[in-house]
């Protein structure tokens, strides 16, 4: 860690790390992009209120209720 605020090293790695990083890391990670890229040019998303926003780090990462938006076109 270089910075004060910074969270340490693989405290986020949804695709594993060292030999045994995921194989599919690299497509997933294009296709998420493709994907956001659509549907941001398409809709705006509107985060709804009163949500609490907690992890569930189990096998993959994730919310662990949902997020919950408001999708306009």
């Amino acid at each position: 860690m270089t910075k004060v605020n910074q969270k340490p090293n693989f405290a986020y790695f949804p695709f594993g790390g060292g030999k045994r990083i995921c194989i599919g890391k690299s497509f997933a990670l294009m296709e998420a992009t493709i994907i956001i890229a659509l549907i941001s040019q398409r809709f705006k998303l509107e985060l709804l209120p009163n949500q609490n926003i907690e992890i569930d780090p189990t096998f993959t990462l994730r919310p662990k209720n949902g997020i919950k938006v408001k999708l306009w076109k």
